[in-house]
């Protein structure tokens, strides 16, 4: 590429925030820092730091199945979960479509289809788990009230609406009664998972990166002074970190967010959502097009577009030249280079603000401060069964979150950490 081209194109990464310089590891670190600092202290902050009241260890008795539900944005799964020696085994497994993501329903049909899919479990287990990936507002008293839904469903009457008083109201109905049931966010079930698969680390820490992004760590709940009389206990936090504020917001943002769900709402998650990176590979190819930066013949073909998936840009990035509809598009060498930088860059930030936000969780437990005992991050979603992805964030946990913050951890991932962990939080909170 010649040097004024290659002027030009620097210039949009930075006017679209996907270059290094616009997106500084230590500044965003201390900015997801801050925000739980004044999450914790009661002042105004997008990541709302929430106390689970769950205990994060305990013993695992042999032989007691866990029914576990996992409820997300795209289906219910309900397995059977025993451990033996605390190592888990999984039986009984099902799904079903979850009710409002092709049409509006009301979380009474979530917690129906749930009980439905529960219901031959129960016969066996008297532990019962139910895992989410929404925010929820836990009551101290072992029940909680989900906070919101992703723009993907269109859920509706579910809130101040105690989700486990409603699955345990399904269950009597069914004359189930007597069971013990416990209600654990995504990253805090895979926490668990971790410690379960991989016993003996120094600390654990969890998070899931996917269509959602987010954190959990253990912690005494006497950090949490925004609420009076809190238990001191440790236990688990969720931090919701999907509707941080403070991302650099780009030129290829804008439209993104102005056509979506929630003009203005989970800035971080439409960052680096693997639902929502495709896209923004896209946008800031059509910039480039804008600016000239690619031949008549890709451009039209690049604006053609009106969506695009990751799975497109992670096979353009494998195989340039045969890899699917961008490298079809991207046929001239000087296009081929334009989408490599653009598609790298777009990952880059992703990786980075995912780096930024585990640093913080990082620095905030002052974990991994010995080398030779690095924490255990446990982590889970399909940007980390994506090789591009786990291989970017773990170089930067490695260059940047050891090397310079001092805090050295070990990235763990396995098959069913949702439901080892949640059946896991059942069995230490009975």
């Amino acid at each position: 590429m010649d040097p004024t081209n290659r002027a030009k194109l620097d210039d949009l990464l930075r006017s679209c925030c996907v270059s290094q310089d616009t997106l500084d590891l230590s500044t965003m670190t201390q900015l997801f820092l801050s925000q739980i600092r004044i999450a914790l202290y009661g002042g105004k902050s997008s990541v709302p730091m929430l106390p689970s009241f769950l205990k994060p260890f305990g013993l695992l008795p042999d032989d007691c199945p866990v029914a576990v539900a996992e409820i997300d944005d795209q289906e219910i799964r309900v397995s059977l979960v025993t451990f033996k020696n605390s190592v888990p085994s999984l039986s009984d497994q099902d799904c079903f479509p979850v009710p409002g993501r092709e049409y509006p329903a009301p979380l009474e049909d979530l917690v129906f289809a749930a009980a439905e899919l529960l219901e031959p479990l129960l016969d066996r287990a008297k532990d019962v788990a139910l895992c989410l990936p929404f925010p929820v507002a836990y009551d101290g008293q072992g029940d909680g009230t989900i906070l919101r839904f992703p723009g993907s469903m269109m859920v509706t009457e579910f809130r101040d609406k105690p989700v486990l008083a409603m699955l345990r109201q399904e269950f009597s109905e069914r004359s189930y009664e007597d069971l013990s049931l416990v209600l654990i966010s995504e990253p805090n079930a895979v926490q668990l998972a971790a410690a379960v698969a991989a016993p003996g680390q120094s600390r654990y820490q969890g998070f899931t990166w996917g269509s959602n992004i987010d954190g959990g760590f253990s912690a005494p709940g006497s950090i949490i002074l925004r609420w009076l009389a809190i238990p001191g206990d440790l236990m688990l936090m969720d931090c919701g970190f999907s509707s941080f504020e403070q991302v650099p917001f780009g030129m290829a943002d804008l439209p993104k967010d102005r056509d979506c769900y929630g003009p203005g709402l989970d800035l971080l998650l439409k960052a680096v959502s693997t639902d929502y990176l495709g896209d923004t590979f896209r946008l800031v190819m059509i910039k480039a097009a804008e600016r000239k930066l690619l031949s008549f013949g890709c451009s039209r073909d690049i604006l053609s577009l009106t969506t695009l998936d990751l799975s497109s840009v992670l096979d353009f990035l494998q195989d340039p030249i045969d890899g699917g509809t961008i490298a079809h598009f991207c046929r001239e060498p000087e296009d081929r280079e334009v989408g490599l930088i653009v598609a790298n860059a777009v990952l880059d930030r992703a990786s980075r603000l995912v780096c930024a936000m585990l640093s913080a969780m990082a620095q905030f437990g002052s974990v991994g401060r010995d080398p030779g005992a690095p924490a255990c991050l446990g982590g889970w979603g399909v940007a980390l069964e994506t090789p591009l992805l786990r291989r970017r964030l773990e170089n930067l946990l490695t260059s940047f979150t050891g090397d310079v913050l001092g805090h050295h951890v070990t990235l763990f991932t396995g098959p069913d950490m949702l439901a080892i962990g949640a059946a896991a939080a059942a069995l230490y909170n009975h």
